[in-house]
């Protein structure tokens, strides 16, 4: 019986820890406000993955700072909504692995169906942690003359580490 209740704890671990091992999410941040630069609280920001249609909705506080977390990789659209205010749009965002961009949003007086729209990349200095990650492409993977096809080798492509001696 005791072997039995071991086994099954140690299933159950190996089930819980493998959830872990496939964490390639991103999150942006930042603050929204007006043109005078007074924050806006109770606005809505939606981010919306443009590949696979999904979307998450957050709604900034009082202090007018948003944050929406655990978001796949991959590319973004960002959208902010607030009454009497034109809506904000943001294009060509692209998280990366462990990326967390700041991305401000200044708000226009203006009607509803006024909206603002930006085209451009978020930055792509991460200031927020001192993780390093990158995305290895699927072609670049094959065609690595990898001795022995160790995927340990992977790590040097990236940068993040140096053989050692």
């Amino acid at each position: 019986m005791k072997t039995y209740t071991r086994f099954l704890a140690v299933v159950v671990f190996a089930g819980l820890s493998a959830s872990m091992w496939g964490q390639a999410t991103s999150q942006i941040q930042g603050v929204i406000a007006d043109a005078t630069g007074a924050a806006l609280p109770s606005t809505e920001v939606k981010a919306t993955q443009t590949e696979t249609g999904l979307t998450r909705t957050v709604t900034s506080g009082a202090d007018g700072t948003y944050v929406l977390s655990n978001l796949p990789t991959g590319p973004y659209r960002l959208e902010a909504t607030r009454s009497g205010f034109a809506t904000y749009v943001q294009t060509g965002i692209s998280l990366q692995v462990a990326t967390s961009p700041t991305i401000n949003i200044t708000l226009q007086v203006g009607a509803v169906a006024t909206q603002v729209e930006v085209v451009a990349e978020a930055t792509r200095v991460e200031t927020q942690t001192p993780s390093f990650g990158a995305l290895v492409e699927n072609k670049r993977i094959l065609e690595l003359p990898l001795n022995g096809r160790n995927p340990v080798e992977l790590i040097y492509i990236i940068g993040a580490a140096v053989p050692a001696g």
